[in-house]
């Protein structure tokens, strides 16, 4: 009888580790997603800004990770062509946050720089271009860098709390 507890007891507690142990790798995908979206963004202002592919070309020529980023690029680049034919509206950017917002699941803030570049993508010569693609990129990559600071303390306090809440859960319920 106390094999069967204690046995039941460690199987209590590596489930719920095995748990918080998800809840952190949902975080882990959104900064791995957050950087492909950075990835492409440096792909993006390299490749119109100094060799200037057109955007099409470039997004058959990236290699995406992540599908979900492919699809939010596709769906830019589709932006990006009723922008140019002069029927863009501010709906159209929200929508494409909320795209984002919907696969990846990032920050608001983040989502928002990265789709200024519809608003200045295409309308610029190729040095205010870079600028300002610069100024995207280090914008995305400060918000970047709060979100793993903000990350890495809740899978710190994840990683102790999931300890004591399996102990807990398992005294409770043998």
């Amino acid at each position: 009888m106390m094999l069967l507890k204690t046995s039941l007891f460690i199987l209590i507690v590596i489930t719920i580790k095995f748990i918080f142990i998800y809840v952190i790798d949902i975080g882990d995908k959104k900064i791995r997603k957050m950087k492909e979206l950075i990835d492409f963004t440096d792909y993006l202002k390299l490749y119109s800004c100094d060799m200037k592919m057109p955007f099409e070309e470039i997004l058959l020529k990236y290699d995406f990770k992540s599908e979900e980023v492919k699809k939010i690029c596709n769906e830019m680049f589709n932006n990006l062509k009723t922008y140019f034919y002069g029927n863009e509206t501010e709906t159209e950017k929200k929508d494409l946050n909320e795209t984002i917002k919907e696969l990846i699941m990032t920050p608001r803030d983040f989502n928002y720089s990265f789709t200024e570049i519809i608003d200045y993508y295409g309308n610029s010569y190729s040095d205010v271009l870079d600028k300002k693609m610069d100024m995207t990129l280090r914008e995305m990559q400060k918000k970047l860098y709060e979100f793993e600071l903000s990350h890495k303390e809740k899978k710190n306090l994840y990683n102790r709390i999931s300890l004591l809440v399996g102990c807990l859960t398992a005294v409770i319920l043998i």
